[in-house]
């Protein structure tokens, strides 16, 4: 009987440390569900974007914003862009090139090459926000801008360099 008690204790005490893991997770979440506004502000802006459909939000801006994987930059009170950033393997990638881009819950962070998933600069300001992005959020790292072909309808790839200012690969993409 002890050893069924004492198995239950720790079950118990298992399930405690799981809720206040959760419980905080939640509060963090929330703490960042603020920035949705100025985001979607920003999207209504965007004439490549203006048009997704409200569930696009849970595949494309939720994930980024809840795992802390996205800047978003403000002139004054006012949201100005905004960039997203998954973690992905090379399946992932070349399945985001062949297929348009959506990502699935668990391709955000599945391997280490950085993909910056979506880039929203409206009123300008897309190659000042990737070298910040090159400068300060991924240094010492390469990264891979991943922009739709207004020609083919598909996914390009730009390599951006650790160095802000050179590029390995640029496929002349136009990013809005």
């Amino acid at each position: 009987m002890v050893e069924k008690e004492k198995k239950a204790a720790a079950q118990s005490g298992e399930q405690e440390a799981f809720l206040a893991e959760i419980q905080e997770r939640s509060k963090d979440i929330l703490r960042r569900l603020p920035a949705l506004g100025p985001i979607l502000v920003l999207y209504l802006q965007s004439q490549h974007r203006r048009y997704q459909f409200i569930c696009d939000i849970e595949w494309l801006v939720l994930p980024p914003l809840v795992r802390n994987q996205c800047k978003l930059y403000m002139k004054k009170e006012y949201p100005f862009s905004f960039v997203s950033w998954a973690f992905v393997n090379e399946e992932v990638e070349k399945r985001l090139i062949a297929n348009g881009g959506k990502l699935r819950e668990e391709d955000w962070n599945c391997g280490d090459r950085v993909c910056l998933i979506d880039i929203l600069a409206p009123f300008g300001g897309v190659e000042a926000m990737l070298k910040d992005i090159q400068k300060n959020v991924f240094p010492d790292r390469g990264i891979h801008l991943l922009a739709p072909d207004l020609k083919t309808g598909g996914i390009t790839v730009r390599e951006l360099t650790t160095d802000a200012n050179k590029e390995t690969k640029d496929n002349k993409t136009q990013v809005h």
